[in-house]
């Protein structure tokens, strides 16, 4: 038996030659399925077939990305950061491995460390709007709202401009950029951002609390209990809401 199997195993350079090909077919096939998962949102299954193209051809350079944002997508955002980094060594001009790698660090609250990865995404394209809301949000939870700023609303324009790619990142954006506004004192263009977030948006509450304490800036007391009291009635208990209330009767 150990004879006829050491006969029929062709040489390690013929075997290579015929089964290389076929193992990129395969590593192919186990990618598309992979995508296929992912597009469909079955994180799970995207991940188990990155891992098979991965196996059948390490250098797939596809597979590695997509098994970045599945992890990712799976809330296994450490492994997604080495994944992402290994996948940046190999393919360095790819803009959506930044932009992996930031959120990853952003999700574990490594402000600092996504931004550098936003920045190098936007380094290598600058109309990148995930890598603009990536960045302007690193920024904001860093408190730096007069650097966040900027990045924020450029990335607003192009999600609001007609045409503009849908993204459910939209109302999360505005009220960033509302609140950074107001964090900056400017009130009345706050006060602006704040009512067309909840036209669109009508059942935030804290769009309201954030209406709220900027009218309550501009010295409009009962525009302002009005809207402490609709975030009141949206989420009952808000702390904030509650404070902001109590200031705008007094």
């Amino acid at each position: 038996m150990a004879l006829f199997l050491i006969a029929t195993i062709p040489p390690a350079r013929a075997q290579g030659i015929r089964e290389s090909p076929r193992r990129s077919v395969r590593a192919q096939a186990a990618f598309s399925r992979g995508k296929a998962s992912y597009q469909a949102r079955e994180y799970e299954a995207a991940r188990e077939r990155s891992l098979e193209a991965l196996s059948l051809d390490p250098n797939h350079d596809e597979a590695r990305s997509l098994l970045g944002w599945s992890q990712y997508h799976l809330g296994d955002y450490r492994t997604a950061i080495v994944t992402f980094k290994e996948a940046i060594r190999r393919q360095p001009r790819w803009v959506g491995l930044y932009t992996g790698l930031g959120w990853s660090r952003f999700r574990l609250e490594r402000y600092h460390l996504a931004s550098g990865a936003f920045r190098a995404a936007l380094d290598r394209k600058p109309d990148h709007v995930d890598a603009m809301v990536g960045l302007g949000s690193a920024q904001f939870e860093l408190g730096r709202y007069d650097v966040a700023l900027p990045h924020l609303q450029a990335a607003l324009r192009r999600l609001e401009a007609p045409g503009g790619q849908a993204s459910e990142d939209l109302p999360d954006v505005r009220a960033k950029v509302a609140w950074s506004l107001y964090y900056l004192g400017r009130y009345r263009e706050a006060l602006a951002v704040f009512e067309r977030a909840i036209r669109a948006t009508p059942d935030w509450p804290g769009l309201h609390n954030g209406l709220g304490w900027t009218h309550l800036k501009l010295g409009q007391k009962a525009e302002a209990r009005a809207a402490f009291q609709r975030a009141l009635t949206l989420r009952p208990a808000y702390e904030d809401a509650l404070e902001g209330l109590r200031q705008s009767s007094g």
